[in-house]
């Protein structure tokens, strides 16, 4: 387990410094997504939201790409009648971190894919597998692809 905390405080650090950026708000805005977790629901209320490139979808590196069809597969796998929530946390924790290692993406697609991140970094930080956990989880993972290609 503290292999992995290394690579939650890089995501922190990476995130935290991108967020000092200013955004210039072009760009079409993309809905918001709420969660069934209200508790996640209101610390994610108050993040940027994720934009389109004038209706178009950003551009990301196929690290980036593979990274959230990594973290898909892993909350996919997970039996929650024998797995352990503290495995699959640890497993999402590592493989967003490699999102983070391995990005090459620059400018303004860059600032979105940190609006679209910084939701899963909330989730991810108090994640116990709950069922609406995993649910709300899954389906901001599963809009990737409304704003990245």
């Amino acid at each position: 387990m503290c292999k992995f905390i290394p690579a939650v405080l890089l995501c922190a650090t990476l995130l935290g410094s991108c967020s000092e950026h200013p955004h210039d708000g072009e760009g079409q805005e993309a809905p918001t997504h709420a969660t069934p977790d209200s508790a996640n629901a209101k610390a994610t209320d108050a993040l940027p939201p994720v934009t389109l490139n004038n209706g178009q979808r950003w551009q990301a590196n196929p690290e980036t790409t593979s990274g959230i069809a990594n973290m898909v597969g892993i909350l996919k796998a997970y039996d929650p009648a024998g797995g352990e929530p503290a495995t699959l946390k640890a497993a999402l924790e590592e493989e967003f971190g490699l999102i983070f290692e391995r990005c090459t993406m620059e400018g303004e697609a860059h600032e979105q894919l940190h609006n679209y991140l910084l939701p899963i970094h909330h989730q991810l930080r108090d994640f116990a597998a709950t069922e609406a956990q995993r649910a709300a989880l899954g389906a901001h993972l599963a809009a990737y692809g409304n704003y990245f290609e």
